[in-house]
């Protein structure tokens, strides 16, 4: 795992006198923090730092004091950006303005969240935040608006292309706000805001818009010097901790590779977007749709998917005999759809007794691990191999008790309604990572619906509707190179037979083109977990950048990202290169490669 840069090694060439400058600097980004604060909020930095590490980001934690005795000037050479984040900066040494104004002007960038300088020494709210200048905003008025200071309210972007921009996904917005499966249109906290310029209409991507129709910006993108601010008024560290990790991870790789545009490690296989399908499958009246889904090619070899079987006789009460028998009955369909994809287990053994019993809290840690394997024990039986994909039936999946329970169980992905519409990642829950070693897989919502019978009987829409969100899915993926998954159950493709069957042609040929990667969660949570072991480097020197990489297992399918602006065409022999507008991609091709250096000249 590319771990922050050891931080008393890094200060010594950050603090050194003036001297000749080094043949090979560092990039990397700072991310700054109050110790005092950090004692009591531990997860947010926490929050920051798994995203950075999950994105490929090279960078360092330093603590505020430390960072204002550094020239700024110096910093800018080696570090293109400096986050100050929610929650663990909101003292900050006056000094700091200062520095932050000339790292500036000398070309750095600097991204501030929610509540940075807010307070002086002794805990007391200030009038005027210590970053208000630089952001043109500022976002502490206690003194003036006292308990009214902060409100909440919903989010709404400007525009499809401000959505687009910030790699908002259009299922996870109704008329551009944010949503959830569930929900609807979202509440979230932030400050109300006095501008000390005017702001110009390309600088607000984003507004909060309280329930009496005030308006205050939340995502505010501007210049400064020669350098890019970006404001977000909303605590997006404590959003990831405690389950909502897409607008941390979205603002960062907009940020970070749109506006400022570093190198970086791919997470992605080969530097190409993927998508998920997932198939539930939980219930005696799959017996039907099941041999449709095959016969009229919704089930195809070309698109392996993640099939998640609920194994047991039973559906709500033993006894019913609703459920699927994966081990007698439903076998031979079974090892029918293990030709189309992974088979995963769904739930442990019954699907709704299963999940009621959670929800009353009749089953704990121990039940849940006891059935879950039950019903692995079962796929295992008629297929063969060993169960590592899983999703919980209703989406009830207690943290971090079931996670613990899938690790236990070997299993290294899972389906989640948290963190909803957002990228594989390890999930946290009450400020805590649940664990390194099993990747948690986002749905992604169609606004407050997910399964196509929701959309259908709930939502009510058209299939034009359908096929829209389907191809902006696809289109998302391919365009940010990440990953979502899409889900329902084979009886739901009735309401809507030819929006799936378009969505899997285009799919197919998008793959075809090595534009998306379609595969199992199994599959890109075994390459996540295998490129979170990277370590990384990216030296600058007069003449070109230089990319380090090491693996202890292998750098297979490793992609690094240069960027266009300031770096030429690395030399490289490997049929594994792409380009678009802002990068080149450069993948290690040689097989079981344990280390690499990648070469690109500066422009």
């Amino acid at each position: 795992m590319a771990a922050a840069v050891v931080l008393f090694l890094s200060l010594g060439s950050l603090m050194a006198p003036a001297m000749a400058e080094p043949v090979n600097k560092e990039i990397r980004v700072l991310l700054v923090y109050n110790p005092e604060s950090l004692k009591q909020s531990p997860y947010i930095l926490d929050a920051y730092e798994s995203v950075l590490q999950e994105e490929g980001i090279s960078y360092e934690t330093i603590d505020v004091s430390k960072l204002a005795e550094t020239r700024p000037a110096d910093v800018a050479k080696t570090v293109p950006a400096v986050i100050f984040p929610d929650a663990v900066l909101q003292k900050v040494p006056g000094q700091v303005a200062e520095w932050t104004r000339k790292y500036l002007a000398s070309g750095g960038n600097a991204a501030v969240v929610y509540d940075p300088g807010i307070k002086d020494g002794n805990g007391n709210y200030l009038n005027k935040a210590v970053f208000a200048d630089v952001t043109g905003l500022n976002y502490i008025t206690y003194g003036e608006k006292g308990a009214d200071s902060y409100t909440s309210g919903n989010i709404q972007f400007i525009s499809k292309e401000a959505l687009d921009y910030f790699q908002i996904p259009s299922g996870k917005t109704i008329n551009q706000k944010l949503a959830g499966y569930g929900y609807g249109e979202l509440t979230y906290p932030f400050a109300r805001i006095k501008e000390l310029k005017t702001l110009s209409d390309s600088s607000v991507h984003a507004y909060g818009i309280t329930k009496e129709g005030e308006k205050t910006p939340v995502v505010v993108l501007g210049d400064y010097g020669k350098g890019k601010t970006l404001y977000v008024n909303l605590p997006l560290g404590y959003l990831k901790a405690f389950g909502d990790d897409l607008l941390l991870r979205a603002v960062l790789r907009t940020f970070l590779f749109e506006v400022v545009q570093i190198p970086h490690v791919m997470n992605v296989a080969k530097g190409i977007g993927g998508l998920v399908v997932n198939w539930h499958v939980d219930s005696v009246v799959e017996y039907d749709t099941l041999p449709v889904m095959q016969r009229r090619g919704y089930l195809r070899k070309g698109i392996k998917a993640s099939i998640h079987i609920t194994a047991g006789e039973f559906l709500d009460k033993p006894g019913d005999e609703q459920g699927f028998e994966a081990c007698r009955m439903g076998k031979p369909l079974t090892r029918m759809l293990s030709q189309y994809g992974v088979i995963g287990s769904h739930g442990g053994w019954a699907h709704n007794w299963f999940a009621e019993n959670i929800r009353q809290g009749l089953f704990k840690e121990k039940e849940i691990q006891e059935y879950i394997d039950k019903n692995s024990k079962c796929i295992e039986s008629v297929l063969g191999g060993k169960v590592i994909e899983y999703s919980a039936p209703v989406g009830v999946h207690p943290q971090p008790a079931a996670t613990k329970a899938l690790e236990n169980l070997g299993i290294i992905a899972y389906y989640s309604t948290g963190d909803m519409g957002s990228a594989p990642n390890r999930a946290f829950a009450d400020g805590q990572k649940v664990t390194d070693n099993v990747i948690e897989f986002p749905l992604m919502p169609f606004g407050r619906y997910a399964s196509l019978y929701e959309v259908h009987e709930l939502g009510k829409r058209t299939d034009a509707e359908v096929t829209e969100f389907y191809m902006s899915t696809l289109e998302y993926v391919a365009r940010n190179r990440t990953v979502r998954l899409v889900y329902s159950h084979p009886r739901d493709i009735g309401y809507y037979m030819e929006p799936v069957l378009n969505f899997l042609d285009k799919a197919e040929a998008m793959q075809g083109k090595n534009v998306l990667r379609i595969q199992p969660m199994s599959e890109i949570a075994g390459f996540m977990l295998r490129f979170l072991k990277t370590s990384y480097s990216f030296r600058s020197s007069e003449s070109a950048l230089s990319i380090s990489l090491k693996n202890p297992e292998n750098l297979n399918d490793i992609t690094v990202a240069i960027p266009k602006k300031a770096y030429g065409k690395p030399v490289w022999d490997s049929k594994y290169f792409q380009e678009d507008d802002k990068y080149y991609y450069v993948t290690v091709g040689e097989v079981n490669e344990t280390e690499k250096t990648i070469l690109a000249p500066r422009r």
